[in-house]
């Protein structure tokens, strides 16, 4: 994941280890709009954290960019308000457990079926009932830059 103010100019260029070097490891154990109501548990870093180190906590919207082109406004407002991860990893359930890809409650790196290297992860529960229900454009899959709104 890359982090820049100017589009093609990256401050810093994170793989999952680099950010566990930097940052803590959070959980956010959340349903969201495509685990059918199903609470799952992600472990991931502060989005805003990660913004401050690269200087850019003064933003007013960062753009949450994935490798086809999907871009998402995210406004600081919601950041500093509803605390979201930039995901890496998510805890392995049940069924995925009895398939034998995983140890039931053990964490796993994101695949490309959870959405991952790097996923935003919202408290979903959280969110207000205000917010469009049919919006989930700040949820960013497949996450790999983020970038201050010029």
């Amino acid at each position: 994941m890359v982090v820049e103010r100017v589009r093609g100019t990256p401050l810093a260029s994170y793989r999952e280890a680099d950010l566990a070097q930097i940052f803590t490891y959070l959980d956010i154990t959340t349903q969201t709009p495509w685990t059918n109501g199903e609470k799952r548990t992600y472990r991931g870093f502060s989005l805003l954290e990660i913004l401050k180190k690269n200087g850019l906590a003064d933003a007013k919207v960062v753009i949450g960019i994935a490798p086809n082109d999907f871009a998402a406004r995210i406004d600081m407002r919601e950041i500093q308000k509803y605390r979201p991860i930039v995901a890496s990893q998510i805890a392995c359930n049940a069924t995925e457990a009895q398939s034998g890809a995983c140890t039931q409650g053990k964490m796993r790196s994101l695949e490309t079926e959870d959405f991952g290297p790097f996923f935003i992860v919202w408290p979903y529960e959280e969110l207000p009932q205000s917010f469009d229900p049919s919006d989930h454009s700040r949820w960013v899959w497949f996450l790999s830059e983020l970038q201050l709104d010029q």
